[in-house]
């Protein structure tokens, strides 16, 4: 899927392949061939190191990045004891050319520093997180500076700050932004002493994303990236909010607008039937993929709704696009294609100047790349709404049933 949003770069070769494909086995053929090539190009990775001592809570920032629950199968194990000298990697659950590495914890006795130091590639990592659940250490500073050394961003995490700010709350004269800027110049301070340019810290909790320092955290780490990285750290994050959910969908604006240039491509091609089968191919691949980075295909309500301890039924309780939940089908784009107004006009058109040989040519490249921009763009706008609903649900949910859903 990540490919797809990001590296969806059609050849001539492809395109005339793409019409023999339509010419040999129909619109089946059709959709084989597209589904294949979006997994040819799921070639952009993206490799994040975290970092910290054994106990800071790299595993649980680890979980809430990747959307899953500390009881849930592949989840990084979150006890106190650390249990591995060695990197582990943490593919995301449904991006897999998303990985985080959870690095063992160099306090860790009769762990070999040195050594480890000396033979991990740091420079294979896009980006790397340190996390602290106090202040910065000695083992700490000798990983960013691995990093800084290797030319890539670093990023100091202040976890577990939801506990400091019980514990403060109790003091007299308790100012809950002043307290929370001093843990911030301490972090900051203990960087600068071990010389590390730009120091960049973030105050987060793993139970709410929402909260302190995280959505910085997510823009600061955005502005460092590639734009097909941008894109696929965008869509990789879980739901955690309204925002969230905005992020995803202006990354996904990106993806139509390369899928619809390249139905306009194909649909320039004078072969008979093409350019509507190829456009319904499309924009049903479309939406899968645009279902599932939204959180809204079966697999993905099914975790949800046992995270936080209710139904799907309840999840999908006052949303109003049911089609949403369904079986994309080609049926399913054709209804909603009629049911758009300025897609079902540009179809209608393309119809009438069929009739004009030199103008044809040109207006199926024009009308192809409309309807499916249009069809995507509606769908997206219905499916947002529909994320948003589902969200609310889940954060009530999770309200009525303590101990559930932290990082949904």
């Amino acid at each position: 899927m990540s490919g797809v949003l990001s590296n969806l770069c059609y050849s001539d070769k492809d395109v005339k392949d793409l019409a023999a494909a339509y010419l040999r086995d129909g619109v089946k053929g059709l959709q084989s061939f597209i589904e294949s090539k979006f997994k040819q190009f799921a070639n952009v990775q993206l490799r994040i190191a975290v970092m910290g001592e054994s106990g800071s809570g790299k595993s649980s920032l680890i979980n809430a990045l990747r959307g899953v629950d500390r009881d849930e199968e592949g989840a990084a194990p979150t006890d106190c004891t650390e249990t591995t000298t060695e990197i582990t990697p943490y593919p995301h659950p449904t991006l897999p050319n998303v990985h985080y590495y959870d690095f063992p914890g160099l306090n860790t006795p009769k762990f070999p520093v040195k050594k480890f130091m000396k033979e991990t590639n740091f420079s294979q990592y896009d980006f790397g997180i340190i996390v602290t659940g106090c202040r910065f250490t000695e083992n700490d500073q000798l990983l960013a500076k691995a990093l800084e050394k290797a030319g890539k961003p670093i990023y100091l995490v202040r976890s577990k700050i939801d506990d400091t700010v019980r514990a403060e709350s109790h003091r007299k004269g308790y100012n809950q932004e002043e307290m929370l800027q001093r843990v911030r110049e301490q972090c900051i301070s203990s960087l600068k002493a071990a010389a590390i340019k730009e120091p960049r810290v973030f105050l987060y909790s793993a139970f709410d994303l929402d909260q302190y320092d995280f959505p910085k955290l997510k823009e600061t780490v955005v502005s460092n990236l590639s734009e097909t990285q941008k894109n696929l750290f965008l869509v990789s994050l879980p739901n955690t909010s309204e925002a969230a959910i905005d992020s995803k969908r202006d990354a996904l604006r990106r993806f139509i607008q390369i899928v619809a240039v390249v139905s306009g491509v194909i649909g320039a091609i004078p072969v008979p039937g093409l350019s509507l089968a190829c456009d319904l191919a499309l924009i049903a691949s479309g939406i899968l993929i645009i279902r599932q980075t939204l959180g809204l295909d079966d697999r993905s309500l099914g975790k949800l709704a046992q995270r936080v301890g209710t139904s799907v039924a309840e999840l999908r309780r006052g949303t109003e696009h049911d089609w949403v939940f369904g079986e994309i089908t080609r049926k399913l784009v054709i209804l909603l294609l009629q049911r758009s107004t300025v897609a079902a006009a540009l179809t209608v058109a393309e119809r009438v100047l069929n009739f004009v040989p030199i103008l044809r040519s040109l207006f199926r490249a024009t009308t192809s790349f409309g309807v499916t921009l249009v069809m995507l763009n509606n769908s997206l706008d219905e499916m947002v709404e529909t994320a948003k609903v589902v969200l609310r649900n889940a954060k009530a949910a999770a309200s009525a049933a303590p101990g559930k859903g932290a990082g949904y």
